[in-house]
C-alpha cells in the first residue's frame, strides 16, 4: 500500500491568505488532487503542509466576453469539456480537455491544476523504492539526470493536454502572485527549460493562478488537438500537437502550432509563412509537416521512442491541418 507522508491540512479562507501561508510554509497548493495526491503517495513530494484552494471565492466558473474567454483556475475539466460556448468558440481547447485522463479525473481535476501539473518523467514517476535503487534523479533528491547523463539541467516533460492548445490560442494567466498583487503572464511565457519542480515556472513558487484568459479568436478561426499515447483512455500524452488557425474562404490568414510532451516547456514552432496567405493544398500540408517533424526534438523522459515521437510530430501535424482545411 502507497501511503502519503503527513502533513497538515490548510484550508484559508481567501485567496491572499492562500499566498500568504504558501511563500511562509513548506507546503503545497491542493485543487483537484488527481495528480498531487498520487505524487505525494509515490513521496515525489514531502510537503509539511498542504494548502486547500476548494472553495475558495472567485476561483471557477466562464465568463464569455466580447474580447475574451476567462475560465476560472478552479474550474473542473469536465465543466470546460462540456460548455457549448467552449466548444463553438475555442473547440480544440474541448478536444484537448476531452483527451485528458478519464471521465472522474476529468470531474475532480481542474484546468488551473493542468496547466500548473509538474513535469513527468521515466526516472522520477516512480516509487521511492525503485527511485533510491536507481540512485535517484535530479528532479528529485539526486543530482542527475538519467536522461541526458548530465548534473545541469532536468527535462522531464511537460504533460498538460491544455498547455499546448491554451499556448496556440494566445492565453494569458492572471496570477496572484503575493497578497493584493496580480500579475498577467502569457502562458507562453510561464515554462523555462529546467523540468525540476522549484525551478520549471518563471514566476515565484508562490504564485497562485486565479484565471485563464482566451483572446476570442477571429472569425474564421478553427482549432483542434491531437493526442499520442499508449492507449486511448486514462494516459498521459507521448507527444500533443496542438493547431489554432484563421481562414478566409479557403485562404489561411493565420496559424499557430505548439508541441507538447517533449521537453520541460511547449514548443511553438516559430514562423509558418509557408502556411499564410495561401489554401493548404496537399503540398503545404507535407511542408509543414516535414518541417514540424525536424522542429520535434522529443526526450526519452517519457514512454515512446524518441524518433517515433518525432515522426508522429509530422504524422499528427498532417492529420491535424488536413481535419481543419477549408
Amino acid at each position: 500500500m502507497l501511503r502519503m507522508p503527513a502533513f497538515t491540512l490548510q484550508q484559508p479562507a481567501s485567496v491572499d491568505e492562500a499566498v500568504r501561508m504558501r511563500a511562509e510554509l513548506d507546503s503545497l497548493y491542493l485543487a483537484g488532487g488527481t495528480d498531487l495526491l498520487v505524487n505525494l503517495k509515490h513521496h515525489l513530494q514531502r510537503p509539511a503542509h498542504v494548502i486547500d484552494l476548494r472553495g475558495l471565492p472567485g476561483l471557477d466558473g466562464i465568463e464569455v466576453g466580447a474580447d475574451a474567454i476567462r475560465i476560472g483556475a478552479l474550474t473542473p475539466l469536465a465543466t470546460v469539456e462540456r460548455d457549448a460556448r467552449v466548444r463553438d468558440i475555442v473547440p480544440g481547447l474541448a478536444e484537448a480537455v476531452a483527451s485528458i485522463a478519464g471521465p472522474q479525473h476529468r470531474e475532480m481535476g481542474t484546468l488551473g491544476g493542468n496547466v500548473m501539473l509538474d513535469t513527468r518523467c521515466l526516472f522520477y514517476n516512480q516509487t521511492e523504492a525503485w527511485r533510491t535503487a536507481l540512485g535517484k534523479c535530479l528532479k528529485a533528491d539526486g543530482d542527475w539526470c538519467h536522461v541526458i547523463g548530465s548534473p545541469k539541467a532536468c527535462v522531464a516533460a511537460q504533460s498538460s493536454d491544455s498547455v499546448p492548445m491554451l499556448t496556440a490560442l494566445g492565453a494569458v494567466l492572471e496570477l496572484r502572485t503575493a497578497p493584493g498583487e496580480v500579475r498577467e503572464v502569457a502562458l507562453a511565457d510561464l515554462f523555462t527549460k529546467d523540468g525540476r519542480y522549484d525551478r520549471m515556472h518563471t514566476v515565484p513558487r508562490e504564485s497562485l493562478l486565479e484565471a485563464i484568459r482566451i483572446p476570442r479568436p477571429a472569425a474564421g478561426h478553427r482549432s483542434t488537438y491531437r493526442k499520442v499515447r499508449s492507449r486511448q483512455a486514462v494516459d498521459f500524452p507521448q507527444l500533443g500537437v496542438a493547431v489554432a488557425a484563421t481562414f478566409d474562404g479557403r485562404t489561411c490568414t493565420a496559424v499557430e502550432i505548439v508541441l507538447g510532451a517533449l521537453l520541460p516547456s511547449p514548443r511553438q514552432l516559430p514562423t509558418l509563412d509557408e502556411a499564410i496567405g495561401v489554401e493548404w493544398t496537399d503540398a503545404v500540408v507535407e511542408a509543414v509537416a516535414d518541417r514540424v517533424r525536424r522542429f520535434a526534438r522529443p526526450q526519452r523522459s517519457i514512454h515512446g521512442d524518441p524518433a517515433w515521437r518525432r515522426h508522429l510530430a509530422g504524422v499528427e501535424t498532417r492529420r491535424a491541418m488536413l481535419y481543419l482545411r477549408p
